[in-house]
């Protein structure tokens, strides 16, 4: 085009003056496109930053203290302590101090008192506080149902024979104590029946020495102290998960004042463990879990193994928050037609349990990508 206008008699001047402006307006165009991909690439990336933020830390929290029944602990209490190795209460930014007491309504005192922000609590012993007038509120389990057994002697062969014998018990309320009530008013005794002594952590060996006649046990306890004394005859006269199925075993529980004034740690403390729950139940986690919790219930690892996969296979482990309200109001009931609280003073429900504890957790999970 150029050399036919040349041609066509312009001025050579003209012509380099049109080519100079064609080559200032490219250049102009290619400067440009240049800055514009500077900037572009100077512009923040919200994908990167969004994915970076699920990664950090969440800000520190106020400190949440448990206090934890039995020492050392059993396989179906290791939720808490695993949250702690595996990082999960770091993740959602709350610091978490565990200490761990004699029983389990210990841990719950211990939170009424105010020593500790959360009791890892029995539900008969829950719904036994609020029917004596404290507002104390359970939110999360680590276990909905039972996994204990009555290990008994050898001279005890059913129900009947514990008539006037002496049975091992935590305290008049307690875990085991109203599982061991739950066992012998099944064959029509009463308290009057039996003599109750209490041997903490020692069941077993009271057992063969002779002190005892029963215990209440977890399922790996139960198959350590049968290891541990196999002279004594030691054997399982019930397994409570059949003898009361729908009896509710135990929850994280807080007064009210904590849940008001604490309550994002609470819900991140929730959060978790929640993800130390899902954590268990992946079985590509197993020998993990298996290995930590061997360690920290000083129960030897085939018996945890076994545990593990009993946890597994019927499914003791919580899918949701764990508290299911035909179950609390079962165990309820139960402490009704044992004796041990009266029925006007039944508290309800709602009264027992604060499920938005829960919701907030899970809904903290997802705001983090998950645990």
């Amino acid at each position: 085009m150029i050399n036919t206008l040349t041609a066509a008699g312009w001025p050579r001047r003209l012509v380099r003056l049109a080519l100079l402006i064609a080559l200032m307006l490219i250049a102009a165009a290619c400067g440009g496109g240049a800055d514009e991909q500077a900037e572009a690439d100077d512009a923040p990336d919200d994908t990167a930053t969004d994915e970076a933020a699920a990664d950090e830390p969440a800000a520190e929290l106020e400190e949440v203290v448990v206090s934890m029944p039995v020492v050392p602990p059993n396989f179906v209490m290791v939720q808490p302590w695993l949250a702690q190795e595996q990082g999960f209460y770091d993740k959602f930014g709350v610091p978490v101090e565990i200490i761990s007491l004699e029983t389990g309504i210990a841990a719950l005192r211990g939170a009424q008192a105010g020593s500790a922000d959360v009791g890892a609590a029995p539900t008969p012993a829950l719904i036994a506080a609020n029917a004596e007038g404290a507002v104390v509120k359970g939110y999360y389990t680590y276990s909905p149902g039972l996994e204990a057994q009555m290990v008994v002697t050898e001279d005890v062969q059913s129900c009947e024979d514990l008539e006037g014998k002496v049975l091992g018990v935590d305290e008049v309320g307690g875990f085991a104590e109203v599982l061991t009530r739950a066992v012998y008013t099944s064959c029509g005794l009463t308290q009057d029946d039996v003599q109750y002594q209490t041997f903490p952590g020692a069941e077993g060996q009271a057992m063969a020495q002779g002190q005892s006649v029963s215990g209440i046990l977890h399922i790996d306890e139960a198959e350590n102290v049968m290891r541990q004394f196999p002279d004594a005859g030691l054997h399982v006269l019930a397994d409570l998960w059949e003898t009361v199925p729908l009896w509710h075993y135990a929850s994280y529980a807080s007064p009210q004042e904590v849940l008001d004034g604490k309550r994002d740690s609470i819900v991140a403390f929730t959060a978790g463990n929640v993800c130390a729950t899902r954590f268990m139940q992946d079985t590509a986690n197993r020998d993990e879990v298996v290995a930590f919790a061997s360690e920290l219930t000083e129960v030897p690892e085939d018996i945890v193994a076994t545990t593990y996969d009993i946890f597994v296979e019927d499914e003791i482990w919580p899918d949701d928050h764990g508290l299911p309200q035909d179950m609390i109001e079962f165990t309820g009931q139960q402490q009704v037609d044992l004796g041990a609280i009266d029925e006007a003073d039944l508290p309800a429900y709602e009264d027992v349990v604060d499920l938005t504890i829960y919701e907030d957790a899970t809904a903290l999970i997802d705001e983090q990508g998950g645990c």
